[in-house]
């Protein structure tokens, strides 16, 4: 069984003068969390991650790209709609993921819906009532410690 993660990006950047990596380029919470378990070489096996990002839509986290300021909208969630759900289609497909989570706020999943409404897959959403509750959930579900049920 594998799963696919779904970070939405974060305001806080690294600010580079050159393209890097998706996940080197973002430095958020949620973003510290994840690479924390991969530098400890405790994120599990078992799961993939892309990130929803504000300016380029589905990004694989090794995919260069550059620097920029641009947050998420209900407008941007708009335009973004359908290269994303194009976009997951293809990654789900191509490597037949049991699963997706989705750790966004509510104007990311805009853009994610209409990949949710067409989308047989199973879609989870990590909750929680505060950044605090959300980080410590998503710490331990990237370190194989607890799993993520069904609420999307």
């Amino acid at each position: 069984m594998s799963s696919l993660l779904v970070q939405s990006c974060s305001a806080t950047k690294n600010e580079v003068p050159e393209p890097v990596p998706a996940l080197e380029l973002y430095d958020g919470y949620f973003f510290r969390i994840i690479k924390k378990a991969i530098r400890e070489q405790d994120f599990r096996s078992d799961l993939d991650m892309r990130i929803l990002s504000a300016k380029y839509g589905i990004v694989d986290p090794n995919e260069q790209i550059e620097y920029y300021d641009q947050r998420m909208t209900t407008d941007r969630a708009n335009e973004l709609r359908s290269s994303v759900a194009t976009s997951l289609s293809t990654i789900v497909t191509k490597n037949d993921y049991d699963r997706i989570i989705v750790n966004t706020s509510e104007t990311y999943i805009e853009a994610l819906e209409k990949f949710l409404q067409r989308s047989d897959i199973k879609v989870s959403k990590i909750d929680g009532d505060g950044i605090g509750t959300k980080g410590k959930l998503l710490k331990e579900f990237v370190r194989g410690e607890t799993e993520i049920g069904v609420t999307a």
